[in-house]
């Protein structure tokens, strides 16, 4: 088989665009993002998504993603002060209609294409899925007890100060007295 040019096959990356109407305005979506883009927004979506406890909150995770989709592909600029209440913007673009003109998985005509935004879901599950896999394993099971075993203080001369202080001495002897 004879092997021929990368070069010579004249790939151009897609940078087209489709125009939907929104109040008299037109929007641009992109076709396709680069894969870094694509990528680094996954990131984004992911980091924003986890609550206090560690855990993915999935409704946040649809907000975000929902919102890092329409800055990456869409022409639509916002001001610092509108995006330091995200979820009022998100509501503002949800409630309004305007998400379902960007993306409908039930409509072939989505202005953004059914493939990227597919690739972009699915990565981010599988990524959740992975991640929760390796924390319940036997490898992220120790991890979780070594890094828990490097947080504490096992400092034995501090240790020590605090069993010689008279106060402290003490106050060990009324819970051991009171313990039985």
């Amino acid at each position: 088989m004879a092997k021929i040019a990368f070069s010579k096959l004249g790939l151009k990356k897609n940078t087209d665009v489709k125009i939907i109407k929104w109040n008299e305005q037109e929007i641009e979506v992109k076709q396709y993002l680069p894969i870094e883009d694509k990528l680094e927004l996954v990131s984004r979506v992911m980091n924003q998504s986890i609550d206090d406890n560690n855990y993915f909150n999935v409704a946040r995770l649809q907000m975000f993603l929902v919102l890092e989709i329409t800055f990456a592909y869409t022409n639509i600029s916002f001001t610092d002060k509108q995006k330091e209440d995200l979820f009022k913007l998100y509501d503002l673009i949800v409630s309004s209609g305007l998400w379902n003109e960007i993306w409908s998985c039930r409509n072939e005509d989505s202005a953004l294409p059914v493939d990227e935004y597919t690739d972009i879901y699915s990565w981010i599950h599988e990524m959740m899925t992975n991640i929760y896999e390796y924390k319940n394993s036997a490898l992220g099971i120790m991890q979780a007890i070594t890094a828990d075993y490097e947080n504490l203080n096992f400092d034995s001369q501090q240790i020590r100060d605090n069993l010689s202080n008279p106060e402290n001495l003490t106050l060990v002897k009324d819970v051991l007295t009171k313990l039985g």
